[in-house]
């Protein structure tokens, strides 16, 4: 089948990169996933038409290569830099339909024939490093008929741009048979503008609103899944089937009409089946499944190709005794609430939920549940038809994903799962129960939902421990370096210590993860990393020893003795040595570490100055150092700014040779900036400026009128009212915090009882240490040196 693997889209030999964008949050996580497992063929979507009437081959070839010049997204590769990838548009790939001749073939032959090809096409991997994900493939069956298969991957292809790709191909080729101008008008946006735009999205107000929604929504939520017959492996697989029912027209009917008597959509009342299945099925009473909106709010984004789609986690909460109609209004009431917060991509919600990584799982979702239209429209283009048809499965994500499929024909309900977990009669039982329930649910639906007869379950089987795993560790990989990039020579890890590996890898880890130190037994995942943090550390590991491991590698050793044992062999920890001089707890935090010598130091407050680094020029490091991890012990000692700043000065761990530094505190801290650059420039560090904000200088405030004090305190708190007031009227923090920022009605929640009242551990360690600054604040007389920035 070499025809079929060389046809395809792919850059032309003087191809030009004419942009670059960054990568939307869908293809971050579909690129994390072609990292763990390169070329893996569930992230293909895999189409097939049928074509009927008088076409010729030519011109549909001509009609692909002029929609992959009208989408950029189909002329489109990926690159990483640094640990993220990039997208980069090219100006023109080379595209050639592969066209297979079966007309000859026996009739009792070419089906098969035909699904062996959709299973080779549909399989077949893409190097996202190389344009044109997208290949076409026609097969003749007769002189008036054939089928088309499409195969894409999915960062730059989905379910909705099937629809456009037909529309498009139907218009266009029919134009071209007639002689006549395509009736398209031009595109109001390319897939790079979206980018850019999520890019804003994320750092607005809307995302941390849907980020509160979601993390309220799945707090405490169990990982659902269903018993498998067969133990699970180390390893997520993709090898899956798809069993189907094909359904008549009397039953799109009666479901359309139910859904209309309930005033549901048809996918609210498809929910409410699925999840009322699921928990006959497996007992459950908190279901739990993945599902996948389009994604394209706005209308400009509807004519385009490319990958919009989103995961959501549907969490519907199942009683025995409820009747299907009060589950489904649960179940509208979950979908809408759900499409509301749509825009939450779906690897930020995998970020902050923050669960268990297992290879063996995906993050949140084992079971999916899908219910649309044909994406294509059966549909007359000038002398030809084109005809949606089932496509087949190049892999399969979830364990179990129920899908419905909505044909002038009727409705197809399948049920794909992958094979290496369960036996096909356990599928067929689950497909047979998901057509009673729908059955129960249109006939009767006051009848309470364990009404039908009791499955039997088998038990839960033990995760399969191969007798001899075996795990690609690393791929050495050579590292040109670009023309205009300093390069240095990977460090030799055989002529390092066992301890030297462990110190050098947690340096590493610690820089990622934005931590002072992690411990040998200390876990990737726990101390705050995910997949696009894990990449970076993968990437600098690659940098640092001209060794890059693979990403399964820290899924199946999350921790930093397990990780760097298994990379470079046997190694012993040694024993940690004690705790050195006693003092302040103090933390240091890498915001970015910059191409220049210049560094910029800011004081305490560590979220703070996050967007300030963000705006610096990318030659500038820039680093906080933050006590809020000191105990109440320490906070309690009597300490005089000097000596705190002294010990701030050591956690900086300053290269005097290095370049010059800037040092930033705001309020009291840019007090202990003062100091700090005073001690600093006494050591001989060219200290470039001192930044303080809002800060007071020490003795002041005491030395005015009494008079004066109180109207300044009373000035004070009106500002003070004024700021939270402005802040709770615009959404940006809630009634319960607004109340926690003032004595007087902290008090009062209190003496209530209102458990909310009680500060957490942060705002404790706050005030501690702002109470323990500013009694060393107060008996300091200040001493500035060189340069302040107000």
């Amino acid at each position: 089948m070499n025809q079929i693997e060389n046809t395809t889209a792919f850059p032309a030999t003087d191809a030009k990169v004419i942009g670059e964008f960054p990568c939307t949050q869908t293809q971050l996580r579909c690129w994390v996933l072609d990292q763990l497992q390169p070329g893996n063929p569930a992230l293909n979507v895999a189409v097939r038409w049928e074509i009927r009437g008088a076409f010729k081959t030519a011109t549909i070839e001509a009609a692909f290569r002029k929609i992959i010049q009208r989408h950029e997204i189909l002329r489109t590769r990926f690159v990483e830099r640094r640990g993220r990838p990039y997208q980069q548009v090219l100006d023109a790939v080379d595209f050639k339909m592969s066209v297979i001749d079966l007309r000859n073939m026996p009739a009792d032959q070419r089906e098969q024939r035909i699904l062996s090809i959709g299973e080779e096409t549909a399989s077949a991997p893409f190097d996202l490093g190389k344009g044109g994900l997208f290949r076409v493939a026609l097969l003749m069956v007769e002189n008036n008929r054939a089928f088309i298969l499409i195969t894409a991957h999915q960062t730059c292809f989905d379910g909705w741009s099937i629809r456009v790709l037909g529309r498009e191909l139907g218009e266009i080729a029919s134009a071209i048979d007639a002689g006549r101008v395509p009736d398209l008008p031009e595109l109001p946006l390319q897939y790079g503008d979206f980018a850019l735009w999520q890019q804003e999205y994320l750092s607005s107000y809307g995302f941390e609103a849907e980020k509160t929604f979601w993390q309220e929504k799945l707090v405490g939520a169990p990982y659902f899944e269903l018993v498998s017959d067969h133990p699970r492996s180390l390893v997520k697989s993709t090898n899956g089937n798809i069993l189907s029912a094909v359904k008549g027209l009397e039953f799109g009917e009666r479901i359309e009409k139910a859904a209309r008597d309930h005033k549901v959509s048809l996918y609210a009342y498809g929910v409410a089946v699925v999840s009322a299945a699921l928990h006959r099925f497996t007992g459950a009473e908190d279901i739990l499944f993945g599902t996948q909106i389009a994604g394209r709010e706005q209308s400009d984004l509807e004519p385009m190709i490319g990958v919009f789609i989103n995961n959501m986690v549907l969490r519907l909460p199942v009683q025995p005794q409820t009747t299907f109609e009060d589950h489904l209004r649960t179940a509208t009431e979950t979908v809408t609430a759900a499409v509301n917060h749509q825009r939450m991509p779906f690897n930020k919600l995998v970020e902050f939920v923050n669960p268990v990584r297992d290879p063996s799982r995906n993050p949140l979702i084992s079971v999916n549940f899908n219910l649309s239209k044909a994406f294509l429209e059966d549909r007359h283009y000038g002398d030809f038809e084109l005809i949606s048809a089932p496509s087949q499965s190049p892999g399969v994500i979830y364990d179990i994903s129920f899908g419905m499929v909505g044909r002038p024909s009727g409705w197809r309900m399948s049920v794909e799962y992958n094979t290496d977990l369960f036996e096909k009669s356990t599928i067929e039982r689950l497909l047979q129960l998901w057509q009673d329930v729908y059955e129960q649910a249109l006939s009767n639906p006051m009848a309470p939902l364990s009404s039908g007869a009791a499955l039997e379950r088998p038990g839960k089987p033990e995760t399969r421990l191969p007798d001899a795993p075996v795990i690609n560790i690393a791929r050495k990989q050579p590292q040109p370096a670009a023309d205009d990039e300093t390069t240095f020579a990977p460090e030799d890890p055989a002529a390092l210590s066992a301890s030297d590996r462990i110190s050098r890898m947690g340096e590493i880890w610690a820089d990622v993860l934005d931590v002072e130190k992690v411990e040998p037994d200390g876990n990737f995942f726990a101390l705050g990393g995910h997949s696009l943090l894990a990449l970076r550390m993968l990437s600098t590991v690659r940098d640092k020893f001209g060794i890059k491991p693979e990403l399964a590698l820290l899924f199946k050793e999350p921790t930093l003795k397990g990780f760097t044992q298994t990379l470079f062999g046997g190694i012993t920890v040694e024993p940690s040595p004690p705790a050195s001089s006693p003092g302040i707890s103090w933390e240091i935090n890498t915001y970015k570490t910059g191409t220049g010598p210049c560094t910029v130091y800011t004081l305490n407050h560590p979220f703070l100055y996050y967007r300030l680094a963000n705006a610096l020029d990318d030659a500038i490091s820039v680093h906080n150092v933050n006590m809020f991890g000191a105990s109440d012990e320490e906070t309690a000692l009597d300490a005089s700014l000097e000596e705190i700043a002294a010990q701030a000065i050591a956690a900086m761990q300053i290269d005097k040779r290095h370049g010059p530094v800037a040092i930033v505190g705001l309020c009291v801290n840019g007090v202990l900036a003062v100091e700090v650059a005073r001690q600093l420039r006494k050591a001989g560090v060219d200290v470039a400026f001192t930044a303080i904000i809002d800060a007071w200088a020490p003795g002041y405030f005491r030395a005015q009128p009494k008079l004066r004090q109180r109207l300044w305190n009373l000035e004070r708190r009106y500002k003070r009212v004024g700021y939270f007031v402005s802040k709770l009227l615009s959404g940006r923090i809630k009634p319960v915090v607004f109340l926690k920022e003032f004595n007087a009605t902290l008090w009062l929640m209190e003496k209530l009882g209102i458990g909310a009242a009680q500060p957490t551990a942060e705002e404790n360690a706050n005030s501690r240490v702002t109470d323990f600054l500013v009694r060393a604040a107060r008996a300091y007389r200040a001493r500035p040196s060189g340069e302040l920035m107000l």
